[in-house]
């Protein structure tokens, strides 16, 4: 737990999720976005058999549902396993799992969410979330870095340890369920 609240986490759980440690994935660290805010990252990717296009439609359907424990974070609804053509136009504004806003999008490509106000601020922190899609060979690559603010308060170190593990749990099942149906997606196509 020696690197909670530093700005380089270890690349092991509950701070960093590639599973595919073969690849290098160090240009994760270097993405435009780790300039945007003060606070620890976390980086989650995972690579997919789908061109970064329908990936990223289907990372754009985040707008609508989470796509992870539809129980605990979509109140017991199943998030849509359908592609909807009409959410893949995102723009700076849109909400995206009723706890974030768009704050930045490169169309196609990546989209940059701010927690909104409220209680999951005051629960979890003013956290930033970046998802990027890259091509790779004949897939992509779907990662996502989240900016967790400084911690404050007695329990500050437990709380963000906590936080990582427990947002490892639900971005994990995230990218995998949106891998899943990306490549189902391409399948069909």
């Amino acid at each position: 737990m020696s690197n909670v609240g530093s700005d380089s986490p270890p690349q092991r759980a509950p701070w960093w999720w590639y599973p595919e440690p073969r690849r290098a994935v160090h240009d994760m660290a270097a993405q435009p976005f780790t300039a945007l805010a003060p606070g620890q990252r976390w980086f989650r990717a995972i690579d997919v058999d789908a061109p970064a296009e329908t990936v990223f439609a289907w990372v754009a359907q985040l707008r609508v549902a989470p796509h992870s424990y539809d129980l605990l974070d979509n109140y017991g609804r199943r998030s849509p396993q359908t592609l909807d053509r009409s959410l893949v136009d995102v723009h700076v504004g849109d909400s995206v799992m009723r706890i974030f806003t768009v704050t930045a999008v490169v169309p196609g490509a990546s989209m940059t969410l701010g927690m909104n106000d409220g209680s999951p601020t005051r629960l979890f922190g003013r956290l930033s979330v970046h998802y990027s899609v890259d091509r790779l060979g004949d897939g992509s690559r779907l990662s996502a870095q989240l900016v967790v603010p400084p911690a404050a308060g007695a329990f500050k170190g437990l709380r963000q340890y906590a936080l990582a593990w427990g947002d490892l749990v639900m971005m994990r099942r995230q990218l995998r369920e949106l891998k899943r149906l990306a490549e189902k997606t391409a399948a069909g196509s």
